[in-house]
């Protein structure tokens, strides 16, 4: 089962404001969604956050550039410059 990441979240953030421990949280939400949703440094940086006062529940966007791919207009950027295939390499 794929569990969001914002849920997994609002779990931490419930973790949090109960008091439970990075250890306690880590693995009730592990026995409640799954073996492998979160370990334990996960739970200390998700804890860590809410400590420090940011209680959002959503994801910020994260920094660095973003990535972004028009993968319509790919194939006309491909036909317009022939340089970007491995056709150049090949002859």
């Amino acid at each position: 089962m794929e569990v969001s990441k914002n849920l997994v979240r609002c779990c931490f953030f419930y973790d949090f404001k109960v008091g439970l421990s990075v250890a306690a949280s880590s693995s009730g939400i592990c026995q409640a969604l799954g073996d492998r949703t979160v370990n334990e440094c996960i739970a200390r940086h998700c804890l860590k956050i809410f400590r420090s006062g940011d209680l959002s529940l959503c994801d910020e966007l994260s920094s660095g550039r973003p990535y972004a791919l028009d993968y319509k207009a790919l194939p006309a950027a491909i036909q317009e410059d022939n340089s970007l295939t491995c056709g150049e390499f090949a002859k």
